[in-house]
Protein backbone atom coordinates (compact mmCIF):
# COMPACT_ATOMS: atom_id res chain seq x y z
CA UNK A 1 0.00 0.00 0.00
CA UNK A 2 2.58 2.59 0.89
CA UNK A 3 4.16 1.48 -3.14
CA UNK A 4 0.62 3.09 -4.16
CA UNK A 5 0.61 5.63 -2.11
CA UNK A 6 3.96 6.86 -3.08
CA UNK A 7 3.24 6.18 -6.61
CA UNK A 8 -0.07 8.84 -6.44
CA UNK A 9 -2.38 6.42 -7.52
CA UNK A 10 -5.58 7.41 -6.69
CA UNK A 11 -7.65 5.29 -9.05
CA UNK A 12 -7.20 1.36 -8.06
CA UNK A 13 -7.87 0.32 -11.31
CA UNK A 14 -4.89 1.39 -12.57
CA UNK A 15 -2.56 -0.03 -9.80
CA UNK A 16 0.17 -2.31 -11.41
CA UNK A 17 0.13 -6.09 -12.23
CA UNK A 18 2.60 -6.99 -9.86
CA UNK A 19 1.06 -4.82 -6.97
CA UNK A 20 -2.30 -6.65 -7.54
CA UNK A 21 -1.16 -9.84 -7.84
CA UNK A 22 0.20 -9.25 -4.44
CA UNK A 23 -1.96 -8.39 -2.53
CA UNK A 24 -4.82 -10.86 -4.31
CA UNK A 25 -2.45 -13.84 -3.14
CA UNK A 26 -3.11 -12.84 0.13
CA UNK A 27 -6.93 -12.45 -0.23
CA UNK A 28 -9.12 -15.75 1.11
CA UNK A 29 -11.04 -17.44 -1.72
CA UNK A 30 -13.88 -15.59 -0.95
CA UNK A 31 -12.48 -12.13 -1.23
CA UNK A 32 -10.21 -13.61 -4.14
CA UNK A 33 -13.20 -14.59 -6.07
CA UNK A 34 -14.79 -11.23 -5.64
CA UNK A 35 -12.35 -9.08 -6.85
CA UNK A 36 -12.07 -10.57 -10.21
CA UNK A 37 -15.64 -8.46 -10.71
CA UNK A 38 -14.12 -5.37 -9.29
CA UNK A 39 -12.84 -4.04 -13.06
CA UNK A 40 -11.61 -5.10 -16.16
CA UNK A 41 -8.05 -3.95 -15.83
CA UNK A 42 -8.14 -6.36 -12.77
CA UNK A 43 -8.65 -9.46 -15.00
CA UNK A 44 -5.39 -10.49 -16.13
CA UNK A 45 -3.90 -10.47 -12.21
CA UNK A 46 -7.26 -12.26 -10.90
CA UNK A 47 -6.37 -15.21 -13.90
CA UNK A 48 -3.12 -15.58 -12.93
CA UNK A 49 -3.74 -15.89 -9.19
CA UNK A 50 -7.08 -18.11 -9.50
CA UNK A 51 -5.80 -20.58 -11.22
CA UNK A 52 -3.26 -20.82 -8.47
CA UNK A 53 -5.21 -20.47 -5.66
CA UNK A 54 -8.65 -22.08 -6.71
CA UNK A 55 -7.57 -24.79 -9.52
CA UNK A 56 -10.63 -25.96 -10.61
CA UNK A 57 -11.55 -26.14 -14.02
CA UNK A 58 -15.04 -27.81 -14.45
CA UNK A 59 -18.19 -28.40 -12.30
CA UNK A 60 -17.46 -32.09 -11.05
CA UNK A 61 -17.45 -32.80 -7.17
CA UNK A 62 -14.62 -31.97 -4.80
CA UNK A 63 -13.26 -33.94 -1.45
CA UNK A 64 -14.20 -31.47 1.60
CA UNK A 65 -12.29 -32.11 4.63
CA UNK A 66 -9.80 -31.07 8.07
CA UNK A 67 -6.26 -31.71 7.62
CA UNK A 68 -4.47 -32.36 11.22
CA UNK A 69 -1.85 -29.73 10.19
CA UNK A 70 -4.02 -27.27 9.58
CA UNK A 71 -5.83 -24.62 11.79
CA UNK A 72 -8.96 -25.97 13.11
CA UNK A 73 -11.55 -23.40 10.98
CA UNK A 74 -9.52 -24.18 7.48
CA UNK A 75 -11.19 -26.79 5.08
CA UNK A 76 -9.34 -28.54 1.90
CA UNK A 77 -10.96 -29.14 -1.13
CA UNK A 78 -9.29 -32.13 -3.40
CA UNK A 79 -11.13 -32.48 -7.28
CA UNK A 80 -10.14 -36.08 -8.51
CA UNK A 81 -11.08 -34.22 -11.83
CA UNK A 82 -8.43 -31.64 -11.33
CA UNK A 83 -6.14 -33.50 -9.03
CA UNK A 84 -5.63 -30.70 -7.48
CA UNK A 85 -6.25 -29.33 -3.79
CA UNK A 86 -6.68 -25.82 -2.27
CA UNK A 87 -7.82 -24.51 1.12
CA UNK A 88 -11.01 -22.41 2.41
CA UNK A 89 -11.48 -20.90 5.66
CA UNK A 90 -14.76 -21.34 7.20
CA UNK A 91 -16.99 -18.68 9.39
CA UNK A 92 -17.29 -19.92 13.16
CA UNK A 93 -17.53 -22.53 14.23
CA UNK A 94 -14.65 -24.23 13.69
CA UNK A 95 -14.58 -26.62 10.31
CA UNK A 96 -13.28 -29.09 12.98
CA UNK A 97 -15.95 -28.84 15.56
CA UNK A 98 -18.60 -29.30 12.81
CA UNK A 99 -21.03 -32.54 11.68
CA UNK A 100 -21.40 -32.94 8.23
CA UNK A 101 -24.94 -34.23 7.23
CA UNK A 102 -25.79 -33.11 4.12
CA UNK A 103 -24.20 -31.19 0.38
CA UNK A 104 -26.07 -30.06 -2.78
CA UNK A 105 -25.83 -26.61 -4.92
CA UNK A 106 -22.40 -25.59 -3.29
CA UNK A 107 -23.58 -25.88 0.65
CA UNK A 108 -22.63 -27.98 3.00
CA UNK A 109 -24.76 -28.97 6.28
CA UNK A 110 -23.41 -28.85 9.58
CA UNK A 111 -24.14 -29.52 13.02
CA UNK A 112 -22.48 -27.41 15.41
CA UNK A 113 -21.49 -28.88 19.00
CA UNK A 114 -25.03 -27.72 20.29
CA UNK A 115 -26.38 -30.15 17.63
CA UNK A 116 -28.05 -27.22 15.45
CA UNK A 117 -27.63 -26.91 11.72
CA UNK A 118 -26.31 -24.46 9.69
CA UNK A 119 -26.14 -24.38 5.91
CA UNK A 120 -22.99 -22.60 4.82
CA UNK A 121 -20.94 -22.13 1.54
CA UNK A 122 -17.25 -22.59 1.90
CA UNK A 123 -16.35 -20.09 -1.16
CA UNK A 124 -18.65 -17.17 -0.12
CA UNK A 125 -18.44 -17.53 3.70
CA UNK A 126 -22.31 -17.48 3.52
CA UNK A 127 -23.84 -18.89 6.65
CA UNK A 128 -27.27 -19.24 7.56
CA UNK A 129 -28.77 -21.22 10.70
CA UNK A 130 -31.51 -23.45 10.33
CA UNK A 131 -34.36 -23.90 13.08
CA UNK A 132 -32.85 -25.26 16.39
CA UNK A 133 -32.87 -28.67 17.33
CA UNK A 134 -35.45 -28.42 20.09
CA UNK A 135 -38.18 -27.37 17.52
CA UNK A 136 -37.93 -30.97 16.07
CA UNK A 137 -41.20 -32.57 17.89
CA UNK A 138 -38.80 -35.45 19.20
CA UNK A 139 -36.34 -33.51 21.20
CA UNK A 140 -36.32 -30.55 24.32
CA UNK A 141 -33.81 -29.27 26.12
CA UNK A 142 -33.24 -29.38 29.82
CA UNK A 143 -30.48 -28.47 32.28
CA UNK A 144 -29.03 -31.54 34.33
CA UNK A 145 -27.81 -31.41 38.33
CA UNK A 146 -24.64 -29.68 37.56
CA UNK A 147 -25.89 -26.87 35.42
CA UNK A 148 -25.03 -28.26 32.21
CA UNK A 149 -27.23 -27.76 29.21
CA UNK A 150 -29.00 -31.80 27.90
CA UNK A 151 -31.48 -32.62 25.64
CA UNK A 152 -33.66 -35.60 25.59
CA UNK A 153 -34.16 -37.11 22.25
CA UNK A 154 -37.80 -39.05 22.65
CA UNK A 155 -37.18 -42.87 21.19
CA UNK A 156 -40.05 -45.01 20.22
CA UNK A 157 -42.78 -46.45 22.59
CA UNK A 158 -44.65 -49.65 22.54
CA UNK A 159 -47.23 -48.11 24.87
CA UNK A 160 -50.15 -46.41 22.81
CA UNK A 161 -50.88 -43.95 25.82
CA UNK A 162 -47.39 -42.32 25.82
CA UNK A 163 -47.09 -41.21 22.00
CA UNK A 164 -43.29 -39.90 22.40
CA UNK A 165 -42.21 -42.67 23.89
CA UNK A 166 -39.11 -42.65 26.83
CA UNK A 167 -36.63 -40.20 26.79
CA UNK A 168 -32.86 -40.23 26.23
CA UNK A 169 -30.35 -37.72 27.54
CA UNK A 170 -27.52 -36.68 25.27
CA UNK A 171 -24.92 -33.94 25.57
CA UNK A 172 -24.96 -31.57 23.20
CA UNK A 173 -22.70 -32.27 20.95
CA UNK A 174 -23.41 -36.10 21.29
CA UNK A 175 -27.09 -36.01 20.25
CA UNK A 176 -26.20 -34.65 16.58
CA UNK A 177 -24.57 -37.93 16.18
CA UNK A 178 -27.55 -40.16 16.40
CA UNK A 179 -30.20 -37.75 15.47
CA UNK A 180 -29.28 -36.52 11.42
CA UNK A 181 -29.20 -39.10 8.95
CA UNK A 182 -28.95 -36.92 6.08
CA UNK A 183 -30.18 -33.37 4.73
CA UNK A 184 -31.40 -32.79 1.32
CA UNK A 185 -31.40 -29.12 0.06
CA UNK A 186 -34.50 -28.11 -3.07
CA UNK A 187 -32.02 -25.20 -4.16
CA UNK A 188 -29.26 -22.62 -3.23
CA UNK A 189 -30.17 -21.68 -0.02
CA UNK A 190 -29.00 -18.06 -1.45
CA UNK A 191 -32.64 -18.54 -3.41
CA UNK A 192 -33.90 -17.60 0.76
CA UNK A 193 -37.64 -19.41 1.21
CA UNK A 194 -37.62 -21.08 -2.12
CA UNK A 195 -35.18 -23.30 -0.56
CA UNK A 196 -37.05 -26.40 0.97
CA UNK A 197 -34.72 -28.48 3.50
CA UNK A 198 -35.86 -32.26 3.95
CA UNK A 199 -34.25 -33.22 7.20
CA UNK A 200 -34.65 -37.17 7.68
CA UNK A 201 -33.64 -38.32 11.75
CA UNK A 202 -34.38 -40.22 14.15
CA UNK A 203 -36.29 -42.12 15.58
CA UNK A 204 -35.58 -44.66 12.78
CA UNK A 205 -35.57 -42.19 9.59
CA UNK A 206 -38.53 -39.98 10.05
CA UNK A 207 -39.33 -37.14 7.96
CA UNK A 208 -39.05 -33.28 9.13
CA UNK A 209 -39.15 -29.92 6.59
CA UNK A 210 -38.48 -26.23 6.91
CA UNK A 211 -37.98 -23.24 4.25
CA UNK A 212 -34.69 -21.05 4.68
CA UNK A 213 -35.93 -18.25 7.45
CA UNK A 214 -38.11 -20.57 9.19
CA UNK A 215 -38.40 -20.44 13.12
CA UNK A 216 -39.29 -24.07 13.13
CA UNK A 217 -39.46 -28.03 11.91
CA UNK A 218 -42.49 -29.22 10.17
CA UNK A 219 -43.12 -32.68 11.05
CA UNK A 220 -44.04 -34.87 8.14
CA UNK A 221 -46.58 -37.50 9.26
CA UNK A 222 -49.93 -39.07 8.82
CA UNK A 223 -50.04 -38.69 5.48
CA UNK A 224 -51.75 -40.86 2.72
CA UNK A 225 -48.80 -42.76 1.00
CA UNK A 226 -46.51 -41.99 3.38
CA UNK A 227 -44.66 -44.46 5.90
CA UNK A 228 -44.50 -43.23 9.52
CA UNK A 229 -40.67 -43.87 9.41
CA UNK A 230 -37.70 -45.80 7.61
CA UNK A 231 -36.61 -43.48 5.02
CA UNK A 232 -32.64 -43.62 4.62
CA UNK A 233 -32.00 -41.49 1.57
CA UNK A 234 -34.00 -38.86 -1.02
CA UNK A 235 -32.96 -37.04 -4.10
CA UNK A 236 -34.91 -34.00 -5.43
CA UNK A 237 -35.52 -33.30 -8.84
CA UNK A 238 -35.11 -29.87 -9.89
CA UNK A 239 -37.19 -30.97 -13.39
CA UNK A 240 -39.88 -31.58 -11.83
CA UNK A 241 -39.79 -30.02 -8.29
CA UNK A 242 -40.31 -33.06 -6.14
CA UNK A 243 -37.89 -35.16 -3.37
CA UNK A 244 -38.01 -38.55 -3.93
CA UNK A 245 -37.71 -40.66 -0.96
CA UNK A 246 -35.86 -44.19 -0.84
CA UNK A 247 -37.08 -46.17 1.87
CA UNK A 248 -34.97 -49.25 3.53
CA UNK A 249 -37.58 -51.68 1.96
CA UNK A 250 -36.67 -50.41 -1.40
CA UNK A 251 -39.89 -48.73 -2.13
CA UNK A 252 -39.59 -44.99 -3.61
CA UNK A 253 -42.17 -42.38 -2.90
CA UNK A 254 -42.92 -38.93 -4.65
CA UNK A 255 -42.77 -36.19 -2.11
CA UNK A 256 -44.74 -33.00 -3.03
CA UNK A 257 -44.15 -29.70 -1.07
CA UNK A 258 -45.24 -27.41 -3.59
CA UNK A 259 -48.72 -26.77 -2.37
CA UNK A 260 -50.72 -26.03 0.99
CA UNK A 261 -50.02 -29.28 1.84
CA UNK A 262 -47.70 -32.64 1.23
CA UNK A 263 -48.55 -35.05 -0.75
CA UNK A 264 -47.41 -38.30 -1.30
CA UNK A 265 -47.47 -41.13 -4.16
CA UNK A 266 -45.60 -44.21 -4.21
CA UNK A 267 -43.81 -45.17 -7.35
CA UNK A 268 -42.32 -48.27 -6.42
CA UNK A 269 -43.54 -50.80 -4.12
CA UNK A 270 -41.42 -52.60 -1.36
CA UNK A 271 -38.36 -54.72 -2.84
CA UNK A 272 -36.99 -56.34 0.61
CA UNK A 273 -37.49 -56.27 4.12
CA UNK A 274 -33.92 -55.78 5.14
CA UNK A 275 -32.01 -52.31 6.10
CA UNK A 276 -29.01 -53.76 5.13
CA UNK A 277 -27.29 -52.68 2.42
CA UNK A 278 -27.29 -49.66 2.34
CA UNK A 279 -29.47 -48.22 0.03
CA UNK A 280 -29.02 -44.75 -2.16
CA UNK A 281 -31.60 -43.37 -5.02
CA UNK A 282 -29.72 -41.64 -8.09
CA UNK A 283 -31.44 -39.70 -11.12
CA UNK A 284 -28.83 -39.80 -14.50
CA UNK A 285 -28.96 -36.65 -16.70
CA UNK A 286 -31.58 -38.25 -18.57
CA UNK A 287 -33.77 -38.81 -16.01
CA UNK A 288 -33.27 -42.64 -15.44
CA UNK A 289 -33.47 -43.71 -11.79
CA UNK A 290 -31.03 -46.08 -9.94
CA UNK A 291 -30.71 -47.70 -6.32
CA UNK A 292 -27.04 -48.31 -5.32
CA UNK A 293 -26.90 -50.99 -2.59
CA UNK A 294 -23.89 -50.73 -0.43
CA UNK A 295 -22.91 -53.48 0.87
CA UNK A 296 -20.52 -53.30 4.15
CA UNK A 297 -18.66 -55.54 6.79
CA UNK A 298 -16.86 -55.38 9.76
CA UNK A 299 -13.10 -55.80 9.83
CA UNK A 300 -10.74 -55.66 12.88
CA UNK A 301 -8.67 -52.62 12.52
CA UNK A 302 -5.33 -52.76 15.29
CA UNK A 303 -3.89 -49.50 13.77
CA UNK A 304 -3.52 -46.22 16.28
CA UNK A 305 -6.03 -43.76 15.93
CA UNK A 306 -5.47 -39.94 15.81
CA UNK A 307 -7.25 -37.45 17.13
CA UNK A 308 -7.01 -33.57 16.21
CA UNK A 309 -5.47 -31.69 19.26
CA UNK A 310 -8.99 -30.41 20.93
CA UNK A 311 -9.97 -34.21 21.18
CA UNK A 312 -6.36 -35.61 22.84
CA UNK A 313 -8.46 -36.94 25.98
CA UNK A 314 -10.30 -39.10 24.17
CA UNK A 315 -10.21 -42.78 24.65
CA UNK A 316 -10.68 -45.29 22.07
CA UNK A 317 -9.82 -48.87 21.97
CA UNK A 318 -8.68 -50.69 18.30
CA UNK A 319 -12.11 -51.62 17.34
CA UNK A 320 -13.90 -53.20 13.97
CA UNK A 321 -14.48 -50.81 11.39
CA UNK A 322 -16.77 -50.85 8.22
CA UNK A 323 -15.42 -51.56 4.73
CA UNK A 324 -17.19 -51.52 1.62
CA UNK A 325 -16.81 -54.98 0.09
CA UNK A 326 -19.79 -55.24 -2.73
CA UNK A 327 -22.16 -52.67 -4.42
CA UNK A 328 -24.72 -53.65 -6.20
CA UNK A 329 -26.77 -51.45 -9.19
CA UNK A 330 -30.25 -51.41 -10.27
CA UNK A 331 -32.33 -49.31 -12.73
CA UNK A 332 -36.00 -48.55 -11.28
CA UNK A 333 -38.76 -50.16 -13.16
CA UNK A 334 -41.22 -48.21 -12.49
CA UNK A 335 -43.89 -49.52 -15.10
CA UNK A 336 -42.77 -53.47 -14.21
CA UNK A 337 -42.46 -52.30 -10.38
CA UNK A 338 -39.34 -53.94 -10.20
CA UNK A 339 -35.40 -53.03 -10.07
CA UNK A 340 -32.96 -54.53 -13.08
CA UNK A 341 -29.52 -55.34 -11.89
CA UNK A 342 -27.28 -53.78 -14.15
CA UNK A 343 -23.76 -54.85 -14.52
CA UNK A 344 -22.03 -52.36 -15.84
CA UNK A 345 -22.39 -48.22 -15.61
CA UNK A 346 -19.66 -46.97 -17.71
CA UNK A 347 -21.54 -44.15 -19.02
CA UNK A 348 -21.63 -42.43 -15.59
CA UNK A 349 -19.58 -41.34 -12.68
CA UNK A 350 -21.29 -41.20 -9.23
CA UNK A 351 -20.76 -39.04 -6.29
CA UNK A 352 -22.09 -41.15 -3.40
CA UNK A 353 -21.61 -39.96 0.50
CA UNK A 354 -23.57 -37.41 2.74
CA UNK A 355 -23.91 -35.34 -0.01
CA UNK A 356 -27.06 -35.10 -2.09
CA UNK A 357 -26.06 -38.02 -5.30
CA UNK A 358 -24.61 -36.84 -7.74
CA UNK A 359 -24.31 -38.48 -11.68
CA UNK A 360 -22.46 -37.22 -14.29
CA UNK A 361 -22.20 -37.61 -17.98
CA UNK A 362 -18.78 -39.93 -18.31
CA UNK A 363 -18.15 -38.15 -21.47
CA UNK A 364 -18.40 -34.58 -20.14
CA UNK A 365 -15.58 -35.37 -17.11
CA UNK A 366 -13.00 -37.49 -19.30
CA UNK A 367 -10.70 -36.95 -16.21
CA UNK A 368 -13.05 -38.95 -14.16
CA UNK A 369 -13.23 -42.61 -13.75
CA UNK A 370 -16.22 -43.95 -16.37
CA UNK A 371 -18.24 -46.91 -14.41
CA UNK A 372 -17.33 -45.93 -10.98
CA UNK A 373 -18.98 -44.77 -7.55
CA UNK A 374 -16.69 -42.20 -6.05
CA UNK A 375 -17.10 -42.81 -2.34
CA UNK A 376 -17.27 -41.20 1.13
CA UNK A 377 -17.99 -42.55 4.20
CA UNK A 378 -22.10 -41.98 5.28
CA UNK A 379 -22.25 -44.68 7.89
CA UNK A 380 -24.14 -42.06 10.20
CA UNK A 381 -24.50 -45.12 13.10
CA UNK A 382 -20.89 -46.20 13.15
CA UNK A 383 -19.36 -42.87 13.19
CA UNK A 384 -22.04 -41.98 16.01
CA UNK A 385 -20.18 -45.07 17.84
CA UNK A 386 -16.46 -44.12 16.77
CA UNK A 387 -16.24 -40.71 15.92
CA UNK A 388 -12.44 -40.68 15.11
CA UNK A 389 -12.18 -43.90 13.07
CA UNK A 390 -11.56 -44.66 9.78
CA UNK A 391 -13.46 -42.72 7.26
CA UNK A 392 -13.79 -44.85 4.15
CA UNK A 393 -13.09 -42.90 0.98
CA UNK A 394 -12.50 -44.76 -2.41
CA UNK A 395 -13.67 -45.44 -6.07
CA UNK A 396 -16.16 -48.47 -6.81
CA UNK A 397 -15.26 -49.91 -9.63
CA UNK A 398 -18.19 -51.79 -10.83
CA UNK A 399 -16.85 -53.84 -13.27
CA UNK A 400 -14.23 -55.10 -11.65
CA UNK A 401 -16.44 -54.89 -8.25
CA UNK A 402 -13.52 -53.96 -6.35
CA UNK A 403 -12.74 -50.64 -4.19
CA UNK A 404 -10.04 -48.49 -5.51
CA UNK A 405 -7.62 -45.60 -3.69
CA UNK A 406 -8.91 -41.89 -4.41
CA UNK A 407 -5.58 -41.02 -5.79
CA UNK A 408 -1.76 -40.91 -5.57
CA UNK A 409 -0.96 -40.71 -2.06
CA UNK A 410 1.37 -38.28 -3.14
CA UNK A 411 -1.05 -35.84 -4.68
CA UNK A 412 -3.70 -35.43 -1.89
CA UNK A 413 -3.22 -34.28 1.10
CA UNK A 414 -4.31 -36.67 4.19
CA UNK A 415 -7.47 -35.98 5.16
CA UNK A 416 -8.81 -36.37 9.11
CA UNK A 417 -11.90 -38.77 10.11
CA UNK A 418 -13.25 -35.81 11.81
CA UNK A 419 -15.01 -34.05 10.73
CA UNK A 420 -16.57 -36.78 8.22
CA UNK A 421 -15.01 -35.90 4.60
CA UNK A 422 -18.31 -34.86 2.52
CA UNK A 423 -18.45 -34.60 -1.67
CA UNK A 424 -19.20 -31.03 -2.73
CA UNK A 425 -19.56 -29.25 -5.94
CA UNK A 426 -18.40 -26.18 -5.49
CA UNK A 427 -20.45 -22.65 -6.18
CA UNK A 428 -20.57 -19.19 -5.32
CA UNK A 429 -24.18 -19.07 -5.74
Amino acid sequence: MAAVMAAGISDWSSLPDDILTLVMQKLEIPDLLSAGAVCSSWRAAWTAVRSVRFPITDKSPCLLYSCEADDPDLATFYSPSNNATFKVRLPGPAFRRRYMVGSDHGWIVTADELSNLQVINPLTGAQIDLPPITELYNVESFIDEQGNLMYNDYEDSMHLDDPLGFPVPYHPQRLRLFLYFRVILSCSPSAGSECVVLLLHSPDGQLSFARIGDHGWTRLTDIENLWDRGYRHAIYNKNDGLFYLLHFQGSIHMLNLNGPSPVVNEILKEITAWDNPTKSIVMTPCGDMFQVWRCRELRWNDAPVQFPSEDSDDVHDPCQELYTDEMLLYKVDIDGQKLDKMDSFEDYVLFLGFNSSVCLSAKDFPNLRPGCAYLADDSYEEIGINKHTLREVGIWNFKSETLESLSDPQSILPWLNWPPPIWITPSIL
